[in-house]
């Protein structure tokens, strides 16, 4: 509030439905689409002009109305009333355009800036308060940046610049994990984050990580050989060398793969709400509370809502559950040996839960891999890459108790054989590429 107890504007928020929040907690949310866009084209201007054709162009595109400048100064004219503005005018009318004044009112995309920016410094000397740092800045985010507000080329080019934004900040959010030792808790959301980001290699090469420190070596193969797919029939390239080398790294079973030792544990990653219609890692945000109206104004009630004059207390939500999978999936597997032409056996059976020496799982002989190993632990790659299924974890059992009959049982059997064995062909292919690969170096 004002010195004199009047309630004015205190934060703008855009990372996720255009609103504003007041020094009385509560939110004022713009009527319509058009309000909401141009609110948010002031807002992320704020202190420029903005001329008129190019808020016209903003809200209306190609076809804007005969009279776009009068329909322009009617939403100018009702942000200026939905706006309390004591001793403060926000909205200005010059020759040109219009511009906003901010005053001390700040943004949500400001702190998320600040913070993300904080914990990515902070990843290579102190990774769990780095962690700390990344999960404050992404609890800021209630849904897609500027959500039903991107008409116009200048919002959905912040939109698109914040969401990359966003996705660099979750990238370093499990390094930082990883590198304080936690692996278990993360593959669920590293699963569904490469699935919405098919593109992005990174996601896929802390996958991978994940999983092998997990002592699922055989399901991170299976990520890069899936990966490797996706690129080769979507775009028709190769995974680029981040990816390829923790792919040698974990056939050697580099040391460096291993957490680095006596690191804090980070808190347990919070399941943020996803930009996306997909919603990942999480679902939808929550609905806002009970609104009252008064005019073109609502205010809705903001019990739910975090407060807008301070940071949000780090998140130390449950962890997020790890992806269901058998229990010889979860153990170490027990091929793919390192060095030298004597390479273990791996029985692709035992990777789906089936025993080993069931009828099909004759095992496989991994080709030797003499590369060297580099601290790959931390290494960021470069984005482009897939989205892929595990080895084991995508045939599973059907529940005895749900099939009928033993007729059933058996068809339900027969399928499970046939999905392990492709998984083995899928396997024996990629080793096979791999000796090709070493002999022609």
């Amino acid at each position: 509030m004002t010195g004199d107890g009047r309630v004015t504007v205190s934060e703008f928020r855009l990372l996720g439905p255009v609103t504003v929040c007041d020094t009385a907690g509560g939110i004022i949310a713009p009527s319509g689409p058009k309000q909401r866009a141009l609110l948010a084209t002031l807002v992320l201007h704020a202190g420029q002009l903005l001329s008129v054709d190019r808020l016209v162009e903003e809200l209306w595109g190609s076809a804007p109305p005969a009279n776009a400048s009068n329909a322009l100064q009617a939403h100018v004219a009702r942000l200026r009333r939905l706006l309390p503005a004591p001793g403060h005018e926000w909205i200005s009318t010059l020759p040109t355009g219009y511009l906003l004044a901010p005053g001390r009112a700040s943004t949500d995309v400001a702190r998320f800036t600040r913070l993300s920016g904080q914990g990515r410094a902070a990843l290579p000397h102190d990774p769990g308060q780095a962690a700390q740092l990344l999960q404050r800045a992404l609890s800021l985010w209630r849904g897609p940046a500027l959500q039903d507000s991107r008409h116009g080329p200048l919002c959905t080019t912040e939109a698109d610049r914040l969401e990359e934004q966003r996705l660099t900040a979750l990238e370093a959010l499990y390094e930082a994990s990883l590198q304080c030792g936690r692996s278990t808790g993360i593959t669920a959301g590293l699963e569904r984050l490469s699935a919405d980001h098919p593109l992005r290699e990174r996601f896929y090469d802390l996958l991978m990580l994940a999983l092998y420190r997990g002592g699922r070596q055989a399901e991170a193969l299976g990520v890069y050989e899936r990966a490797r797919r996706h690129l080769i029939t979507t775009l028709g390239i190769e995974p680029g060398p981040a990816l390829r080398a923790r792919l040698e790294a974990i056939l050697n079973h580099c040391p460096t793969l291993t957490p680095p030792p006596h690191q804090t544990p980070p808190p347990s990653l919070h399941q943020h709400p996803s930009p996306t219609a997909r919603s990942h890692p999480s679902g939808p945000p929550r609905p806002p509370g009970p609104a009252r109206s008064r005019g073109d104004r609502t205010d809705l009630m903001t019990s739910p809502a975090p407060a807008c004059t301070a940071d949000p207390p780090a998140l130390t939500g449950p962890t997020s559950p790890a992806s269901p999978s058998s229990p010889a999936a979860s153990a170490p597997s027990a091929g793919l040996m390192g060095h030298g032409t004597s390479a273990g056996l791996m029985d692709p059976w035992a990777s789906v839960g089936v025993p080993a020496g069931s009828p099909g799982g004759a095992g496989m002989v991994a080709p030797a891999v003499g590369a060297g190993c580099s601290d790959l632990t931390g290494s960021a790659g470069p984005t482009g890459s897939a989205g892929l299924t595990d080895l084991g974890g995508s045939a599973g059992f059907a529940d005895p108790a749900g099939v009928a009959g033993s007729a059933d049982l058996a068809g339900e059997l027969a399928r499970l054989r046939a999905r392990i064995e492709e998984l083995a062909r899928d396997q024996q292919d990629l080793f096979r590429r791999i000796q090709r690969e070493q002999a022609v170096r």
